[in-house]
């Protein structure tokens, strides 16, 4: 069976959206582990306050790439996003940071893509000489912030890959720093307890939790008490505006339906802790609309270089062609029809630029097959690298947002950054790019 391009693209963002919103949101459970007396006061909302829960300027780059066999079969996609932060000070900690996430996306360079390229090609092979569907891979890891302020950055990464299974599988990894020196802070830092001390207090949280679920929401394996102490990884968390927040991987605990457990431990009920965090505002919409303008992005990539710009979508081409004849089948196993290409375009781009790009001609519906105008077909010079790029999202509000996109243009006259800016608007209660870009 083919897949509908719409609706696997759909079906990832909602799989990243839900995990992302998932891991930085607070939890409806919390346990009290103080006392009041000891309990983490509020701070108040004084200048100090407000000094100490300073955001870093914060952006995302994105190594992005797509690879093909020599027949033109997309085998893997790639695409690693991790946090950038301004530093026009030149800060020591700020630089720490900004390394540990270069040296990351140099590892999956050097590890993941090799490895991915190889499995790529041994399936292919696999299903032409068995005779099966080969449908390509791809290995994604992509970055949320979940805490930003006081000194303190946590940011949760949510890998997830497709290598032929029934279903993507999904892990998460963390990272919580200490900004001023760079530190990787551990739950023994933040506690200021020994690691045994902080795996009993881990422990407690999420078996207290576990017993306090309603029976319409339990979804734990039956062992769920030893499973909690045997699957739980120290590393496993990240700091949320209200709470420390743990998580088991896929599997450990639960079923995959139930997805990553997530149990918060609100800092007021967190006892004494060695690292002071103070409770900031949700940031979920921001959350939300990074991770949206980060798949439009690459989408609106693949209909330029694929689609609509560069070049269009493969042709069936006969070895001789007449001098009228212009239309051919594509040869696309994602567009069979024309209503296939259009509900692809109208989940990137608002109704006027989509309408304006189905109807250039370029590709018609004949005899309910899709098919090119050869005609329509054209070239230009262009030189900007899409496989690495920067991006911000600026003037959010709930409808609208700005994205401004920092690339490198190598073209003959010189290499130099450029600079893109595009709206990005929500119509029918979907996030949508007002216009084509490059």
């Amino acid at each position: 069976m083919r897949k509908n391009p719409l609706t696997f693209f759909l079906i990832i963002t909602m799989i990243v959206l839900t995990f992302l919103l998932q891991g930085c949101a607070s939890s409806t459970n919390s346990t009290d582990l103080s006392s009041s007396e000891n309990s983490l006061d509020t701070p108040a909302a004084d200048s100090s306050t407000a000094n100490e829960t300073l955001l870093l300027d914060i952006s995302y780059k994105v190594y992005s790439d797509t690879v093909k066999d020599e027949d033109g079969t997309q085998l893997v996609q790639f695409r690693f996003s991790y946090p950038y932060i301004d530093n026009p000070n030149n800060d020591d900690g700020i630089a720490v940071v900004n390394n540990y996430y270069q040296t990351q996306l140099e590892q999956f360079i050097n590890t993941v893509v090799p490895d991915g390229k190889k499995a790529a090609l041994e399936l292919k092979k696999a299903a032409e000489n068995n005779g099966f569907d080969f449908h390509n891979l791809y290995y994604e890891r992509e970055a949320s912030i979940c805490y930003n302020g006081n000194h303190l950055l946590s940011v949760l990464n949510i890998s997830y890959e497709y290598t032929g299974g029934a279903h993507p599988t999904n892990y998460w990894s963390s990272e919580t720093f200490d900004v001023k020196t760079g530190r990787m802070l551990s739950l023994s830092d933040i506690f200021g307890l020994s690691k045994e001390e902080v795996l009993e207090k881990v422990y407690e949280t999420v078996i207290s939790q576990i017993e306090s679920t309603t029976e319409e929401d339990y979804y734990y394996f039956e062992n769920y008490e030893e499973n909690v102490k045997n699957h739980y990884s120290e590393n496993d968390f990240i700091l949320g505006p209200n709470g420390i927040i743990f998580y088991y991987q896929l599997y450990t605990i639960a079923p995959y339906v139930a997805g990553i457990p997530t149990f918060e431990l609100p800092y007021d009920k967190a006892g004494d802790l060695a690292i002071q965090i103070l409770p900031l505002e949700s940031n979920e919409l921001e959350r939300e609309i990074y991770l949206q303008a980060g798949r439009l992005i690459e989408a609106n990539k693949d209909v330029f270089y694929n689609i609509f710009g560069l070049a269009m979508l493969p042709l069936e081409l006969p070895e001789n062609i007449s001098g009228e004849q212009s239309l051919f089948p594509v040869k696309d196993n994602r567009f069979i029809t024309f209503s296939d290409l259009d509900n692809y375009i109208r989940g990137i781009y608002v109704k006027s630029e989509a309408d304006a790009l189905m109807n250039s001609g370029r590709y018609v519906d004949k005899g309910g097959r899709l098919h090119g105008d050869i005609n329509k077909d054209g070239s230009m010079g262009y030189y900007v690298d899409w496989n690495n790029y920067r991006f911000e999202v600026n003037e959010i509000s709930e409808n609208s947002a700005t994205i401004k996109i920092y690339v490198i243009d190598d073209s003959p006259a010189g290499r130099e950054e450029k600079i893109i800016e595009i709206n990005m608007l929500k119509e029918n209660d979907q996030w949508l790019l007002e216009k084509m870009f490059y």
